[in-house]
């Protein structure tokens, strides 16, 4: 199986990856969007869309009026946005870059987005703060990230519960490897496994794909070679009052939050997800880019 050394999110964001997240489809992009300005204003200037994919929230975004700008390193994913655009008319911008490094001016951007867990991808928590500092400086002061994320409480809670189980299973003589789990997803055959990982505290999810056989074309078109694939995502994990105190230290208070895109509350133990909206409240520092 073919694995190689790039970093994982290049491996991971390539050209299978919306074959394996098929399930998060337009209608879910749109009950999210619809959330949004009943949680802040998006504001009427450039809306940047942080590690837009394939661009079904960007689409929706443009939609709603203003300059949408979607960001992503992902070539692959940028070409299926620029088709969804084609297609829609939508009329939105795409840049291809990395989000520790943002080609736009300080203070030039009223909303940025990062949704669907388009956060914490380097590391811990602290190793993402380039992110949080380039957000930061590009927002108007008043402007808003909204930062769409799993509940890493509860992610750290269930796959601690899974690993403890999984340990009682193996004293008993049972299969201590019974956490993978595996699906056929159109050509491929997908294995996929997810653990903790500490020091600095993280999810990874093992990802092994395989063509079925006498699929190799097929699978080849998604970007599968005949060896298959493997790598392993890692998303950093930390409470709310951590993700607040990083934030604040680049002037970033958390004004809004769901617990859902049903806008139900956050409950920081048993929400499915933090929707978390932060306000710029100083001015932005650092040179500007252009």
């Amino acid at each position: 199986m073919h694995t190689d050394n790039a970093p994982w999110y290049e491996t991971a964001f390539a050209a299978h990856y919306p074959l394996l997240y098929q399930h998060r489809d337009e209608a879910e992009a749109r009950h999210c969007v619809d959330l949004l300005p009943r949680l802040a204003p998006l504001g009427e200037g450039t809306i940047l869309d942080l590690g837009c994919g394939g661009g079904r929230h960007l689409e929706l975004i443009a939609a709603r009026g203003g300059r949408a700008v979607g960001l992503d390193l992902s070539a692959d994913l940028l070409r299926l946005a620029a088709e969804r655009g084609r297609e829609t008319r939508a009329d939105f911008a795409l840049l291809r870059g990395d989000m520790r490094v943002l080609p736009f001016l300080s203070a030039s951007l009223t909303s940025v987005l990062s949704l669907f867990t388009a956060f914490g991808y380097f590391g811990g928590l602290a190793d993402n703060a380039s992110v949080v500092a380039e957000v930061a400086r590009i927002l108007r002061p008043g402007g808003h990230w909204f930062l769409d994320y799993f509940n890493a409480e509860l992610v750290a809670s269930e796959l601690a519960a899974e690993l403890a189980a999984e340990e009682l299973a193996a004293e008993a003589g049972g299969d201590r490897d019974s956490g993978w789990r595996q699906r056929e997803l159109g050509p491929l055959q997908v294995t996929e496994r997810r653990r903790l990982l500490s020091d600095p505290a993280r999810v990874g999810k093992t990802v092994q794909l395989r063509p079925l056989p006498d699929q190799l074309a097929a699978a080849a078109a998604w970007g599968v070679p005949p060896e298959g694939l493997a790598y392993q995502e890692e998303v950093a994990l930390f409470t709310l009052a951590e993700l607040d105190a990083l934030l604040a230290e680049h002037g970033l208070a958390r004004v809004a939050t769901a617990g859902d895109y049903d806008g139900q509350p956050l409950d920081s133990e048993r929400s499915p997800r933090w929707l978390l909206v932060y306000r710029k409240t100083t001015a932005a520092h650092g040179g500007g880019k252009s």
